[in-house]
């Protein structure tokens, strides 16, 4: 049975390969993204940062990183999901997003980004804690020059 226009038993990564070969580049479909702030399950606060805090949470039984903005930081968020939503986007070296979506009630509004999870937590985070040997270096060193690269490609 479908729920929200997504087919049972697909799988987040099918969903997003599906809309890769689409030629939406980005994310999931729209009707997706406007939905999918009422389907995730928050399961732990892994961050809080300058304008807001990321969690862990499960999405059709996936780990998904949510970050959450609040409404005196939504030009931050209207940016970063922006930035997110042009095409070619989705590249091995740029962290995948999934959808952008807005979770109200009348007293509150959170402004949702979601994107794929990482145990290790983000770069930053990684880097704290972890000693690079020369090749781990060199390995990371290219890894982000070749997603940097991706961004500033031409369209």
């Amino acid at each position: 049975a479908e729920y929200m226009g997504i087919p049972a038993g697909e799988s987040l990564k099918d969903l997003i390969d599906q809309s890769i070969s689409s030629g939406s580049g980005s994310g999931l479909p729209l009707l997706v993204q406007r939905t999918i702030a009422k389907q995730i399950q928050m399961i732990q606060q892994v961050g809080k940062g300058r304008y807001g805090e990321v969690w862990m949470g499960k999405w059709r039984g996936e780990k998904v990183a949510v970050k959450v903005f609040s409404t005196p930081e939504e030009a931050s968020w209207f940016r970063e999901t922006e930035i997110y939503q042009t095409v070619l986007m989705r590249h091995e070296n740029i962290l995948g997003f999934i959808a952008a979506d807005i979770k109200g009630t009348g007293s509150w509004t959170h402004l949702y980004l979601i994107t794929d999870y990482h145990e290790k937590g983000s770069l930053y985070d990684f880097l704290q804690y972890t000693t690079l040997d020369n090749r781990a270096l060199l390995k990371l060193a290219y890894s982000a020059a070749c997603g940097l690269c991706h961004l500033h490609t031409e369209i």
